[in-house]
């Protein structure tokens, strides 16, 4: 194999894990309700999710959702 094939390869290896993350994250926000999330609405985790990877979906899954309740 020659470098552009070993280059094209982590590329796409690389961009399928940025898009598994990204789908599981929004996945995620579009299950939680409303009344669960904090400091932004759904639309703008959305975007940050999307428009700023790594750190969107990490901030998402620290700081988006209230604390967790026990029954």
């Amino acid at each position: 194999m020659n470098s552009l094939t070993v280059a094209l390869v982590t590329a796409v290896a690389i961009l399928s894990v940025v898009v598994w993350f990204d789908r599981r994250c929004l996945a995620d926000l579009a299950q939680t309700s409303d009344r669960d999330l904090r400091h932004f609405d759904r639309s703008t985790w959305a975007l940050i999710i999307v428009l700023s990877f790594p750190i969107g979906p990490v901030l998402y899954l620290l700081y988006a959702k209230g604390p967790r309740r026990y029954s």
